[in-house]
């Protein structure tokens, strides 16, 4: 797999979308991720996991945005296929941070979310989700809502700058505006949610909800 470029790693062809890259990227994760080493296994087995889920996560931030994947292509075809190492105790550290923020959100700790996000955009700053999470946590920390939007606005769009297909961008903007008397841009950004991520279930609720108050 080092030697592959991305669409080989993630099993695709050059002609694959955005979408169809996630699932398979999302199928590998299920497969690869650090957490599925059933108790007892070797280190080999551990480490092997870690380079090959590291990999698959660098094939799928490339190609999953457009752009990204565009100038790839480009790059392949001038022979520029040289791949830079991937950090890959970084990306995993990066994401373990991710994961204990996301409890911290959900425990309403949303200082400790800020700061754990702050670390792991220091370990890995071209993850685009990493970057809504945090500006969804930062809202939270304002008594001034206007003031909290502003911050969490500037981290949502960085997010969506580096990768506009982020359901959860998406979703985040919703719920602020809807916080901050905008239903209108709510709904907007719950339905845009749901165009890209059809199994939202929270922007499937605020939707019906909304429909059900007409």
């Amino acid at each position: 797999m080092k030697e592959q470029n991305h669409f080989e790693r993630l099993g695709v062809g050059a002609d694959t979308n955005g979408p169809a890259v996630r699932i398979a990227y999302f199928k590998l994760a299920k497969l690869y991720h650090p957490d599925t080493i059933p108790p007892g296994a070797p280190p080999e087995m551990e480490k092997l996991k870690a380079d090959i889920f590291a990999y698959i996560g660098e094939a799928h931030r490339t190609l999953a945005d457009e752009k990204s994947r565009a100038a790839y292509i480009e790059e392949l075809k001038s022979g520029g296929n040289k791949e830079a190492e991937v950090d890959v105790v970084a990306i995993l550290k990066s994401e373990e941070l991710f994961r204990k923020a996301g409890v911290y959100l959900k425990g309403r700790k949303f200082a400790e979310a800020v700061k754990l996000l702050d670390e792991a955009i220091q370990l890995n700053d071209q993850e685009a989700e990493f970057y809504a999470w945090r500006g969804y946590a930062r809202f939270f920390t304002f008594e001034d809502k206007k003031a909290g939007f502003n911050e969490a606005y500037k981290d949502i769009q960085l997010c969506l700058k580096k990768n506009d297909k982020v359901a959860a961008g998406h979703y985040f903007l919703g719920v602020i505006a809807k916080l901050c008397g905008d239903m209108s841009g709510a709904l907007k950004h719950f339905q845009k949610t749901v165009e890209l991520q059809p199994n939202h279930i929270e922007a499937q609720r605020e939707l019906r909800m909304a429909a059900q108050k007409k």
